[in-house]
C-alpha cells in the first residue's frame, strides 16, 4: 500500500483510533432543573459526523467548547453565545463522552421566566 493511501484511510479517524459516535434515535426527557427548580425540556438527537455536541436553544446554536464556557458560575457549568445561555451542562455532557457520543444536537427548551437562560435537567433516569 502506497503511503499517500494509508493517510487518506486515516485521516477518517479521531486520534483515539475510533470513528465518531452518534445517538442511534432521538431521546427526550422533560425534568426540573437541579438548581433553579424549572422544567425543562431536552431532546437529544443525531448529528452529522465532526459537528461535536451543540446545544439549540431560542434557536440560538451553542456548542459545548470551552470557548462559550463562562467563568464565573458558581455550582454548575454554563455555556453561553450571543446572550444566551444553558446551565448546568456538565452531567448531561459527561455521560455523552461516557457512551463515547462526539456528535449530537442537543435541542432545549425551559419553562422558567428568563427566556434568554436555561437550565438542563438533573436526572436522565
Amino acid at each position: 500500500m502506497r503511503e499517500g493511501k494509508v493517510e487518506f484511510q486515516i485521516q477518517w479517524y479521531k486520534k483515539t483510533g475510533k470513528l465518531p459516535q452518534t445517538v442511534a434515535d432521538c431521546v427526550e426527557r422533560t425534568g426540573q432543573g437541579l438548581h433553579s427548580g424549572d422544567i425543562s425540556t431536552v431532546r437529544i438527537l443525531p448529528a452529522a459526523p465532526r459537528v461535536g455536541r451543540y446545544f439549540i436553544f431560542q434557536s440560538n446554536v451553542i456548542r459545548a467548547s470551552i470557548e462559550n464556557a463562562l467563568k464565573e458560575t458558581p455550582l454548575c457549568t454554563t455555556l453561553s453565545k450571543d446572550g444566551y445561555s444553558v446551565r448546568t451542562v456538565e452531567h448531561l455532557l459527561s455521560a455523552l463522552k461516557a457512551s463515547g457520543v462526539d456528535n449530537c444536537r442537543i435541542e432545549i427548551q425551559g419553562s422558567g421566566e428568563c427566556d434568554r437562560s436555561v437550565e438542563v435537567i438533573s436526572s436522565f433516569d
